[in-house]
Order: structure tokens, then sequence, then C-alpha cells
């Protein structure tokens, strides 16, 4: 995302376009839903018309939510909590709010969790970790299976098969139509993890994160 006071028209028309898409199939469905006769929507023509238009909306409230929140901490507008959390609660926490995501496994995941705590606002780290283990679960096969390890306040993300490039460009610069819309994850979780001291780099074939320890 560009930095406060740089020119800011491509993202902004990024995330617009991303927008559009959902909002256009939502409105879509719900227009078709409203054309069909009242003995019809109970139809199984009518249920896919809602999924469909369940799904686009989902995405769109990822891509608002996501967006804002950039907004927020670009503008130093987050009040951060700051309290000692255990690095392992973190990763935990994380895994678990995937593992409860309709259409994600977490099943096969290897996790090799050391000490260390970190003083921080868990809910957003928690939802820093949870973006970037999507993005490398999600590299080059849906789900695939991924070694957490952390030590003090570092954490290695690591899998078989894993995105190219791992650390993908800004969102502007990358194809739009992200059908989880998901597309400003990456650059969310990296927003989140420097505004704590941290920084994401790549290491061994994977994600190191480091984060200062307490």
């Amino acid at each position: 995302m560009p930095e406060s006071g740089k020119p800011r028209g491509k993202f902004l028309s990024f995330v617009a376009h991303e927008i559009k898409n959902p909002l256009a199939t939502a409105l879509w469905s719900c227009d078709l839903l409203k054309r069909m006769e009242p003995g019809d929507r109970g139809a199984e023509r009518a249920e896919k018309m809602l999924d469909v238009s369940l799904r686009a909306l989902r995405r769109l409230r990822r891509l608002v939510d996501d967006y804002f929140t950039m907004e927020r901490l670009l503008e130093n507008g987050y009040d951060l909590r700051r309290e000692q959390v255990p690095l392992r609660d973190l990763i935990e926490g994380a895994v678990q709010g995937l593992a409860e995501k309709e259409g994600f496994s977490t099943a096969g995941w290897t996790m090799e969790l050391g000490g260390g705590a970190v003083t921080c606002d868990g809910d957003m780290l928690r939802r820093a970790f949870r973006a970037l283990f999507e993005h490398m679960a999600r590299g080059k096969e849906k789900n695939g299976q991924l070694s957490l390890t952390a030590k003090g306040g570092a954490l290695h993300i690591r899998t078989e098969t894993p995105p190219a490039p791992l650390i993908p460009p800004e969102p502007e610069d990358r194809a739009s139509g992200d059908p989880t819309g998901a597309v400003l994850g990456f650059a969310l979780a990296a927003d989140i993890i420097q505004s704590h001291g941290g920084k994401i780099e790549e290491r061994d074939g994977g994600l190191l994160v480091t984060l200062p320890v307490v």
C-alpha cells in the first residue's frame, strides 16, 4: 500500500474495481430472485442464486474490512492494545480461526512452537497470522499443508507448494479478481506486523516473521 503522502490513485482505483465485481454479482443475483415467481423462490435455482449472492457479499465484506483497517493503520487511527501474549497462543488462535472457515482445511499442518511472548494487540496479530497462513496454504494448490516453527519472537512458515512469489507485489500491481476477497490480506498483514515493530522476509523457501520479544 502506498505510504502516506504519496500518490494513491492507482491503489484506490484497484480497490474500487475489486469492490465493484462482487457488488455487481450480488445485485445481479438479487435481481434474478426478485423476478422469479413467488412459488419458484424456494426451488433449487433460487438456492443457487442465494449462494452466489452470499459468496459475493462475504468477499465484499472482507475487502471493505481489510481496506479500512489498512487506512486506519496508515493514518495511525488504530489504538492498538498492548499486552503480553505468548507467541504460541497467537499462532494457535490463528490456525483455529482458519480451521473454522468454510472451505478451508488445516488438516496435516505441523507446529513446533517454543516459548517467547510479544507485547502486542493480540486480535490484530492473530488476524495478520491468519492472512499469512492463508496466503501460504493457497500457493500452488488449494489448502496446502503448512509447517509452522516458532522460537522466541520468530515464526517460520513453510509449505511444499509455496506461492510464487513468496512475497507478493503491492495489491495494485497484482491481477484482480481474487474470488476469496483476500487480495489485500498480505499487505494488511505486513502493515499490522510493521506497526508492532516486526517484519516479514523470505527465508529458506518460506516466510520468516520476526517480532520484538518481551
